[in-house]
């Protein structure tokens, strides 16, 4: 009864949410704006002419628009937790983040037809990129929020893989890009671990396809970086833009067999984070059951 009565309404879900996919989703995009207000970094010749909500055309943006529009609506999707009510807080979440991705997408659309965009940029590419990545996450926000332990380790495998590249985008003068940092994938990984286990130890069987789906998409970031060095006017992937699913699922299966760029260590790491956060969720789980029996008693 003390926990539903300290949950937050659902209606509040639905700002929260909107908040979450834009304003933190984006910070590094908003952040690098701030810099160059403030001097610590020089305004790029590829800027537009004023602030663009979304990244158009910045010269990483299509993986920097699909870190961030994934980690967003990872975010917005998590704020589904927040009311007692799992189907109300769904389906704010979900509002929520939908209506900002089309307030952002809209404003970023208007801006851009109004020529503050050099012709050679192609937002309404990018807003399907962003749209496409902003459900993406938040499917995986509703899933790690309010499914099944089992289920989390698999859907925080494509997060774990292109959160470094958001962090190190908050950083002055740096891009939105993925860098496989070996410390901030290990930390990742082992806490998107460590939520897989909810009561049971059994779960942590859940870790073995989380693991392997992990370390297939640890090729995510290589990947989107090279659909990105194969846009420009006039190319192949340009004409076809279809085609980027096969250079995808070709770094993807490459990824699959071979185990350079893997950091082997940080495995290691990951794993031991991932075994004692699931023991200490196992513990506090064992601690309340008892508690609960010695009630009853």
């Amino acid at each position: 009864m003390a926990e539903s009565a300290s949950r937050i309404s659902a209606w509040w879900v639905l700002p929260i949410s909107a908040v979450a996919w834009w304003v933190c989703g984006f910070l590094p995009w908003l952040l690098q704006a701030l810099y160059e207000v403030i001097g610590l970094t020089e305004a790029s010749a590829a800027r537009p002419a004023g602030f663009l909500p979304l990244p158009f055309t910045a010269d990483d943006a299509v993986v920097g628009l699909v870190v961030m529009a994934l980690i967003g609506g990872l975010l917005g999707g998590l704020m589904s937790g927040l009311p007692a009510s799992a189907r109300a807080g769904a389906a704010a979440a979900t509002t929520g983040t939908l209506l900002a991705m089309s307030a952002v997408g809209g404003g970023s659309w208007w801006l851009a037809v109004r020529g503050s965009v050099p012709g050679d940029a192609a937002p309404l590419g990018m807003l399907v990129v962003a749209g496409a990545a902003g459900v993406v996450g938040l499917a995986v926000g509703l899933l790690v929020a309010l499914g099944p332990a089992a289920l989390r380790g698999l859907a925080l495998a494509l997060p774990v893989v292109l959160v470094d590249g958001w962090l190190w985008g908050l950083l002055p003068g740096n891009p939105v890009s993925p860098t496989g940092t070996w410390w901030i994938f290990a930390v990742a990984l082992g806490v998107a671990f460590g939520l897989a286990v909810d009561s049971r130890p059994i779960e942590l069987l859940g870790w073995l396809p989380a693991a392997g789906i992990v370390w297939v998409l640890q090729a995510a970031g290589p990947a989107l970086l090279t659909v990105q060095e194969n846009i420009w006017p006039g190319s192949a992937l340009t004409e076809d833009p279809l085609s980027a699913v096969a250079i995808v699922g070709h770094e993807l299966g490459s990824a699959a067999v071979a185990s350079d760029g893997h950091q082997l260590g940080a495995w290691v790491v990951a794993l031991l984070l991932g075994a004692s956060i699931a023991a200490l969720r196992l513990s506090r789980e064992a601690a309340d059951e008892s508690e609960l029996s010695e009630a009853w008693a």
